[in-house]
């Protein structure tokens, strides 16, 4: 049952993360309030693995949480049940946009799904920022500290995520040495 479960998760996760990999990580996020497959430090290290792994940040992150639920065979489950949705809308989508190239409610529809995707990612944001900087009603300084460095620093590093994850590691370590 729990291998139905974990594919179901992961279909409905790839139906619904319109705007790419990024856009699983409100499902991700509920899923550790729903299932005990993983928690939120758990799926931050997964956000930071998936960006500096090759390949598709969804997908990683789809193939990651697989293996730490059902090893092997959950990685294979939540890889194939994440691209499977996609796969058939983006056929499906062809086809009708072909169809209806001109139709100005579809465009409408695509305009639409864009701010309902930043909403989504706002708040889990929102929200990791909540639970891991001011954790407990404390505000953790040092998590605070390399936010802000990070923040800063992003304009500069935007076209490379995986710098600014390495960064943070860095950071991390050095705040851990004070």
């Amino acid at each position: 049952m729990e291998y139905l479960i974990l594919f179901y998760e992961f279909l409905k996760t790839g139906l619904f993360a319109v705007g790419g990999g990024y856009a699983t990580i409100p499902f991700l996020f509920q899923m550790t309030k729903v299932h005990n497959w993983f928690n939120q430090n758990e799926l931050i290290n997964m956000i930071a693995i998936s960006n500096i792994t090759p390949g598709p940040v969804g997908i990683n992150m789809a193939t990651y949480s697989g293996f730490k639920t059902l090893k092997i065979t959950g990685s294979f489950i939540t890889t194939f049940a994440i691209i499977l949705g996609p796969f058939i809308l983006t056929l499906i989508t062809i086809y009708f946009l072909n169809k209806f190239k001109n139709s100005k409610t579809l465009n409408q529809i695509f305009i639409a799904l864009r701010p309902t995707s930043c909403a989504l990612l706002t708040y889990v944001v929102l929200r990791l920022i909540y639970d891991n900087v001011y954790n407990l009603k404390t505000l953790n300084i040092k998590a605070f500290i390399i936010l802000i460095i990070l923040f800063i620093f992003y304009p500069f590093m935007k076209k490379r995520p995986s710098l600014i994850i390495f960064s943070g590691g860095i950071l991390g370590i050095i705040f851990n040495c004070f």
